[in-house]
């Protein structure tokens, strides 16, 4: 997939048959088009348009509270209750049942509104719905509008590990629309600004991290906002490249996840998404540096942002034993013989190792907990 700001692209959906040994040799490509903007407002009024432009709208039922100008009519919506512990596959059946019962049909778009929770669990079931129906995304927080509405990934929770069923299904367009943030809580800004970090220490030919380290002081400055905004699609789009659909799962995108989704489910999800991957990269940094793969300074650097931008380094309500049997399941989502763990060895480069030690796990979540991070 080929996406540009305001503008993007896809081409074709095609099967070559070739001659083979025994036999014929399918190969099978399909690219799907995905439009994607970012506008400083208009919220309400794009959602407006998709129900003007016959779309199904399923929305987080806390945006509608909070958007009471937003008339949707009966019939054509359905209101979604978000959040984690709702994004299960048993929610998507049966808002599929719902989808069937009101007559929504092969054609017919469906809108998802809301946060990543929401737009996870739409996408998910717009996947699945008579096998695959239009999908359009607008997400309402800045997580969904710089992590889970971009690349396409979908899928719901499991007791035993979050985001455990999916699959990949592209929106034919995503809608980012600023002005959705205005009702958001401080507190969810704050937490999402844990993913731009990981973008940032990633991989930052958009200057994104010098740009982060003015404090969240970035999250007034609609100008600034939307730049970053820009930056980390842009930058996501990018990572993603030939690798859309993860044959390869050394990943540098999964900077902080390795221990972020454990943390996330261990917690019982108290710890919200870009929260817990700020810890994850304060972790994985920690780890790097006591491998010798990331200079002192460099660590230092990275955890003085999480902090100025009001992120936690450690949390020190879990269990760390708890933690490490987590991190090592991961090992059957990363295919079975190595973590894939992303370590960051400076300011926009990264490395991987196939596992990490339990003792150089708990030592860095001992010195973060002690708000050492910085050590001596």
């Amino acid at each position: 997939m080929e996406l540009m700001m305001d503008e993007a692209h896809t081409l074709v959906e095609g099967v070559t048959l070739t001659p083979a040994e025994h036999g014929v040799h399918a190969d099978i490509v399909r690219r799907d088009t995905t439009q994607l903007s970012v506008q400083p407002g208009g919220f309400a009024a794009a959602v407006h348009d998709l129900v003007r432009r016959g779309a199904f709208v399923l929305m987080d039922r806390n945006v509608r509270d909070a958007w009471p100008e937003i008339s949707l009519p009966p019939g054509q919506h359905l209101l979604i209750d978000a959040g984690e512990k709702n994004k299960t596959l048993g929610h998507a059946e049966d808002i599929i049942g719902q989808l069937h019962a009101l007559g929504v049909h092969r054609t017919q778009p469906l809108a998802a509104v809301g946060g990543g929770t929401t737009t996870d669990l739409i996408a998910l079931v717009a996947a699945l719905y008579f096998r695959g129906v239009p999908l359009e995304l607008v997400p309402t927080t800045l997580l969904g509008m710089i992590d889970a509405g971009i690349g396409g990934k979908c899928g719901v929770n499991h007791p035993e590990q979050k985001n455990l069923i999916g699959t990949f299904y592209q929106p034919r367009a995503v809608h980012i629309h600023l002005d959705a943030l205005h009702t958001l809580p401080r507190a969810d800004l704050t937490s999402a600004l844990g993913e731009a970090v990981k973008i940032a220490v990633a991989d930052d030919r958009e200057g994104l991290f010098a740009r982060l380290e003015h404090g969240t002081r970035v999250l007034d400055d609609p100008d600034e906002l939307r730049s970053i905004v820009l930056a980390c699609v842009a930058t996501k789009l990018r990572l993603l490249g030939p690798n859309l659909f993860e044959r390869d799962l050394a990943r540098v995108l999964n900077l902080g996840h390795t221990v972020a989704h454990p943390l996330e489910d261990i917690t019982s999800f108290r710890i919200p998404h870009g929260t817990a991957v700020a810890i994850g990269i304060a972790v994985a940094s920690h780890i790097s540096w006591q491998r010798g793969r990331l200079p002192h300074a460099d660590l230092q650097r990275i955890l003085a942002l999480l902090r100025g931008l009001g992120l936690p380094t450690m949390d020190d309500g879990f269990a760390v034993e708890d933690l490490i049997r987590k991190v090592d399941r991961l090992r059957l989502q990363r295919g079975g013989d190595s973590l894939h763990y992303v370590l960051p060895t400076g300011i926009g480069t990264t490395a991987f190792t196939d596992a990490v030690e339990a003792d150089e796990l708990r030592r860095a979540v001992a010195e973060l907990t002690d708000h050492r991070g910085t050590p001596r």
